[in-house]
């Protein structure tokens, strides 16, 4: 019985521990920038009333809904509390100016960082911001292109530099570390004394 259920473990943690391996992008090319782009400027964009409710979506959740489709959750929690709001059953956009829009028509470079991973980069100047670099990241998740970065990473000429990608599978790793360490503590907590 303890063989069955030691193997059992075994191969649950086997199967965690992969899990941890992004789904390879080789065979998936670059990602859609100019489709995603435009998706994310209807999400943003929104026709409005006067006084800023607005017209296509009734609800923070279906709004929700539908930028979660094109980009990774914390990107879409963060745009939806920095450009709208709920009152009293209806949903409105802020009186803020909006994220530095992406120019497809004009030169940008998107570079591979892996196979589950592109960057892009785009130089351009406004009245607001001046000389600004626009930097964007798209992740390959769950079968399809969505943008993994997207928090209006500009750095004008004036300023530093940005800072390094650093993100890691290491809490993954600890997690599976830990899990094996407790499957042999019960190992060693159940297995039987030999009878002499």
């Amino acid at each position: 019985m303890l063989k069955r259920f030691s193997v059992v473990v075994v191969m649950f943690l086997v199967t965690l521990t992969g899990m941890h391996n992004p789904v390879s992008a080789d065979n998936h090319g670059e990602p859609p920038v100019k489709e995603l782009e435009q998706k994310f400027n209807e999400l943003i964009y929104l026709e409005t009333t006067e006084d800023g409710e607005v017209k296509k979506y009734d609800s923070m959740d279906r709004l929700e809904e539908e930028m979660k489709s094109i980009m990774v959750w914390p990107l879409a929690d963060h745009y939806l509390d920095t450009y709208f709001d709920e009152r009293d059953g209806k949903l409105y956009l802020k009186e803020i100016e909006g994220p530095v829009q992406l120019k497809t028509d004009q030169d940008y470079t998107l570079e591979k960082v892996s196979a589950d991973k592109y960057k892009l980069t785009q130089h351009g100047e406004n009245q607001l911001r001046g000389e600004y670099k626009l930097t964007v990241t798209y992740s390959y998740e769950a079968g399809k292109w969505v943008f993994g970065d997207r928090m209006n990473h500009v750095s004008s000429s004036e300023t530093g530099g940005e800072l390094p990608d650093t993100a890691t599978s290491f809490p993954i790793i600890m997690v599976s570390g830990g899990a094996i360490m407790a499957l042999g503590a019960i190992l060693l907590f159940f297995r039987r004394k030999p009878t002499v």
